[in-house]
C-alpha cells in the first residue's frame, strides 16, 4: 500500500479545473487517448504481438507533443524518457499505456515495466526511493546513480491509457518496475458503465393499423 494519501479528480467539471492548472484541456487528453487507441487498433494481424502496444506509445507520444507544444511546453527526454516538460509550471508530461484507468479502487498497471530512468522521474515524495531494478538492456539506460537534474523542481505526471479507452492524467510513483502508488489522479473519461444494449424499435415497438384477420369455419 502507499505510504501517502492520493488525491483522486474524480468528476468531469474538477478535471477541468484541475487540467487548468497545467495549461491544459480534457479536449487535448481525448485527442492523445483517441489518436493512441486508432493506431492500435490499427494493428495488422501480420504485425509482432506487440504491435498494438507500441502503436499506441508510438502515437501517444506524438500525439501527446502536437497536443502541448507550444511556447511553455517543450521536448523533454531527460533520463530517456520521451515527454513534454514546462519549466514554468513545472510539470513534465509522459504517456504510457496502462491496463484501466479511472478506476479508483484498481489503480492502474503499465504494460510494460518500467525502467530505471522512468523510477528516477517519479520518486516517493518526502519518502526514500523504493528499491528499483535495472532493465536488461542496461546500455539505454541510465545508470542507478544518475538523478533528474529538475527532480527537485519538476513532477513527472503521465496521460495513462487503458486498453477500454479509458484515460486519466496521473503523477505515479515508481518501484520494482512497476507503480507503487500515486500521488495524484486525475480521471479524464471511461466507458459508460450503465451502458445497456440499445434494441432495435423499429421490429420491438408498437405494431400500427395492426389487423387479425378472421375466418369463419364451415358447419357441416
Amino acid at each position: 500500500m502507499s505510504p501517502f494519501r492520493t488525491a483522486i479528480t474524480e468528476t468531469l467539471y474538477d478535471a477541468q479545473r484541475r487540467l487548468a492548472d497545467f495549461g491544459l484541456a480534457v479536449e487535448q487528453i481525448l485527442a492523445i487517448r483517441d489518436s493512441a487507441r486508432a493506431a492500435a487498433d490499427d494493428a495488422s494481424p501480420l504485425m509482432p504481438l506487440n504491435a498494438p502496444g507500441t502503436l499506441a506509445y508510438i502515437h501517444g507520444v506524438g500525439a501527446l507533443r502536437a497536443q502541448t507544444l507550444d511556447g511553455d511546453w517543450t521536448i523533454d527526454r531527460t533520463l530517456g524518457v520521451e515527454a513534454v516538460i514546462c519549466r514554468q509550471r513545472g510539470i513534465r508530461l509522459g504517456y504510457q499505456n496502462v491496463d484501466r484507468s479511472c478506476d479508483a479502487i484498481f489503480a492502474p498497471m503499465p504494460r510494460s515495466v518500467k525502467g530505471n530512468g522512468a523510477a528516477q522521474l517519479c520518486p516517493a515524495p518526502l519518502f526514500d526511493f523504493f528499491g528499483v531494478d535495472l532493465e536488461t538492456d542496461a546500455d539505454r539506460l541510465p545508470p542507478p546513480e544518475t538523478k533528474d537534474p529538475l527532480g527537485d523542481q519538476v513532477r513527472t505526471y503521465f496521460v495513462m491509457v487503458g486498453e477500454d479507452g479509458s484515460v486519466e492524467l496521473s503523477c505515479p510513483v515508481i518501484g520494482n518496475k512497476r507503480y507503487a502508488g500515486f500521488v495524484e489522479r486525475i480521471f479524464i473519461d471511461r466507458p459508460d458503465e450503465q451502458w445497456e444494449p440499445e434494441m432495435d424499435t423499429a421490429d420491438t415497438g408498437p405494431i400500427d393499423d395492426f389487423d387479425v384477420p378472421v375466418i369463419f369455419k364451415d358447419k357441416t
